[in-house]
């Protein structure tokens, strides 16, 4: 652990110096290494803040998930595979990040969702295998959209700019699992921990809120930006925080709050700051990966269980597990002084004094949210009224988590001017909020009010099983012009002297044959 201390700690001095003197000198730019002909002519190779950023968060990621996976298996084979596609994984996230044009994003793009579906699909599975259906169909939404958004991107400054507007809408959405598309982030829970550890940090929901800052969504349609895209981030936050009130599978609550974080981040974007938005994910990306491992080790320590009620509780490992925990749960929650604090605190500052009161409450009541499910979980997971009272103990480090805050926040603090200052009023708001939401996530565990509505994620879920219904209820009719009826005739005359065969096969055989010699005499008549 010493020598992967010292090579994050390597890596990260070596962005830092170099993300300074971007900053400072403004040195950063595209190389153009490819050229052809027609109207996509260039290929991009981008190297900026935005860059560097992503590759930090994805580079202190892969090598604690490459960690964790020999951890998690146990050093079984299993893991060594697992740990091929992640490398695949991670290579053509990092690729991604670099490109700086629509086609060779559109390109790493697919190969991505490519890489994802064998990865959900580890385990081989019915579950497994309908998960990665899920997410491979719900990312290809987001695709098709983007080869939409090539052949527009022509016409960008002409009538086209609205509908441009709303297929990034659908390419930023369905990659950051915004409301209607969270199903697939739940869904791909089935995959192993170490991929969901990668998968909810900073690869797959790390890839849409990279696009909207490379391609910059507040340029098409600024007014509709607001009013659509944030109500939909607002709606998404408002639902995930809610919904993981009430959730029992730990590791789906630890998705929500991905999903929830991830909103945020797309949030500080469209409220004008890049750089909040980058700090905001390179905090998130960190923390839910070391969630996940610490998360993880929770259930492997409790045979497997991913219900809150039936694991081995942190209470029963020792007080550096529940620091541990608690550390990383509320340092996402934007409790004071750790973790995204002060990105938070920074938007709430600047965003407060602008719009209306309107828009401003509902902005505090997802805050309010956010603080809620954030302390549920770490009630969740100290109560030991209704866990299991044997276990075992499996403890992944996660001490670097404190420095890796400490570095973002420094950061923040050398590089952005606190211009305005939050008042008396709303500060105290939000201590109260926090102080409210100790005691309902205490006192309201077991709760049932919106159960059954929030557990389906208001909808979500529905969308999808009546999806589900529709296409088995289409291929129900497709299958009957790919039915052979020639091999079927064969097969009833060669069959018909055994008396082994069972008579109603036959007797339905002869029906279907009629039935189309029928249909076909009445059509020529």
């Amino acid at each position: 652990m010493f020598i992967l201390f010292l090579l994050l700690f390597g890596f990260s001095v070596i962005v830092f110096v170099g993300f300074l003197i971007g900053y400072v000198f403004n040195c950063f730019g595209n190389v153009n290494f490819l050229f052809l002909s027609g109207i996509f002519n260039e290929f991009f190779f981008n190297f900026d803040n935005v860059t560097l950023g992503i590759v930090l968060m994805l580079f202190i990621c892969f090598v604690y998930v490459y960690n964790y996976t020999g951890h998690y298996f146990s050093g079984d084979f299993c893991g060594v595979d697992l740990n091929k596609l992640i490398v695949i994984f991670v290579g053509v996230m990092a690729s991604l990040v670099f490109t700086g044009d629509f086609l060779s994003t559109l390109i790493f793009w697919e190969y991505l969702g490519v890489v994802s579906y064998f990865l959900i699909f580890f385990y081989g599975s019915y579950l497994s295998l309908r998960s990665s259906v899920i997410t491979l169909v719900s990312s290809r939404f987001g695709d098709v959209c983007l080869f939409f958004l090539i052949g527009l991107s022509i016409n960008v400054f002409g009538d086209m700019g609205l509908l441009c507007f709303f297929i990034m809408f659908f390419v930023i959405f369905t990659k950051s699992a915004g409301f209607p598309f969270i199903s697939w982030l739940l869904e791909a829970m089935r995959a192993p921990t170490p991929v969901s550890s990668l998968v909810h940090s900073s690869t797959l929901v790390a890839a849409g809120v990279w696009f909207a800052m490379r391609y910059d969504v507040g340029f098409f349609c600024r007014d509709l930006n607001l009013f659509v895209f944030g109500g939909f981030l607002l709606l998404t936050i408002f639902i995930t925080g809610l919904s993981c009130f009430f959730f029992v599978d730990l590791k789906k609550m630890v998705a929500l709050s991905t999903c929830n974080n991830i909103s945020w981040c797309v949030f500080y974007l469209l409220v004008g700051d890049v750089c909040l938005s980058l700090f905001q994910l390179l905090s998130h990306g960190v923390s839910k990966c070391m969630l996940f491992m610490l998360v993880g080790d929770v259930m492997s320590g409790s045979v497997g269980s991913q219900a809150s009620n039936c694991v081995y509780s942190s209470r029963l490992y020792n007080n550096y597990g529940i620091f541990s925990l608690f550390c990383v749960i509320l340092g996402l929650s934007g409790a004071p002084f750790i973790g995204v604090y002060f990105t938070k605190h920074y938007m709430l500052c600047t965003f407060t004094n602008i719009y209306s009161f309107v828009y401003v409450s509902l902005v505090y009541v997802c805050v309010f949210l956010s603080y809620l499910y954030s302390f549920r979980l770490c009630s969740v997971l100290v109560n030991i009224n209704s866990s299991n009272s044997i276990g075992v103990r499996f403890l992944f480090n996660s001490w670097f988590m404190v420095y890796y805050w400490l570095f973002i926040n420094f950061f923040v603090f050398l590089f952005f001017d606190e211009v305005c200052l939050l008042n008396g009023y709303y500060s105290l708001i939000i201590i109260m909020f926090q102080v409210v939401n100790i005691f309902l996530a205490y006192f309201f565990y077991c709760s049932s009010f919106f159960v059954n509505w929030s557990s389906s994620l208001f909808g979500s879920d529905n969308l999808v099983e009546q999806m589900y219904n529709i296409y088995y209820y289409v291929t129900n009719y497709i299958d009957l012009f790919f039915y052979r009826w020639d091999n079927n005739v064969l097969l009833l005359f060669v069959n018909l002297w055994s008396l082994n065969n069972s008579l109603v096969r036959n007797v339905l055989n002869l029906t279907l044959f009629s039935f189309l010699f029928i249909n076909n005499g009445s059509s020529m008549m």
